[in-house]
């Protein structure tokens, strides 16, 4: 069987260097896209020789299609995690911020799908990163919670679009992985609150939501599609 060739964006940071290394050694071979390509160079040094680097912000089709040209030969999974999380007011002031949130968190989904779909194999996978927002909300991330619940819209309208090609779309949606993304947020709220309202008595770490998504590339869940898998630790309010 031909070696499995899965994109990862977002994957410098704190989740999707953890899945580049999970993956690595299940045997893909990776093409990794980040805007940060300092931490990207040393996560491709840090994996086994071929996996391959695209420095990107993803800012329209034409930089998406460019970011995945050096993907080595057809894709056979798409893991979008690149993304932004940033506290924002509401009203006028505030539309910048909004503006970059949907682009960094939705529209850049929407134009790698467009992209990736005719380099996809039959059978292939995609999986979104949503987020613990899209459901409950994020009272100073109006704009994020907007945005990841528009992947869920999308995660939907894929699955039934493409699933003639075999082609399983789905979403993970983590509460609070202890990230960079999330530290400010773990500081404002205070860590001793939030604990109160995960039943596991601990914030999420990136290893159990790669773990996830590792399923969701696996042959084990080839007959789930359209779904959002909560990553939260069962948490009740946040």
């Amino acid at each position: 069987m031909a070696t499995q060739v899965a994109v990862i964006t977002g994957a410098a940071g704190g989740i999707g260097a953890v899945l580049a290394r999970r993956l690595a050694a299940d045997g893909w071979l990776l093409h990794l896209v980040d805007i940060d390509a300092g931490r990207l160079e040393s996560l491709q040094q840090a994996l086994p020789e071929g996996a391959t680097i695209a420095e990107s912000r993803l800012e329209d089709p034409a930089a998406c299609a460019m970011a995945l040209q050096g993907a080595p030969g057809r894709i056979d999974a798409l893991v979008h995690l690149a993304g932004i999380f940033v506290p924002h007011d509401l009203g006028p002031d505030s539309r910048e911020i909004y503006d970059q949130t949907m682009q960094h968190n939705a529209s850049n989904a929407f134009d790698l799908a467009g992209v990736v779909l005719p380099n996809m194999t039959d059978g292939g996978r995609i999986v979104f990163a949503s987020s613990l927002g899209f459901n409950r909300g994020v009272p100073d991330h109006a704009a994020y919670s907007m945005a990841k619940g528009a992947i869920v819209g999308l995660t939907r309208a894929l699955a039934r679009r493409i699933g003639d090609r075999g082609i399983c779309v789905n979403a993970v949606a983590p509460g609070i992985i202890e990230t960079r993304m999330a530290d400010d947020l773990v500081e404002r709220r205070g860590r001793d609150a939030l604990l109160s309202a995960i039943p596991l008595g601990r914030l999420g770490q990136p290893e159990d939501v790669a773990g996830v998504i590792a399923f969701l590339l696996s042959d084990d869940a080839s007959y789930i599609t359209g779904q959002v898998i909560n990553v939260d630790g069962g948490i009740i309010n946040a």
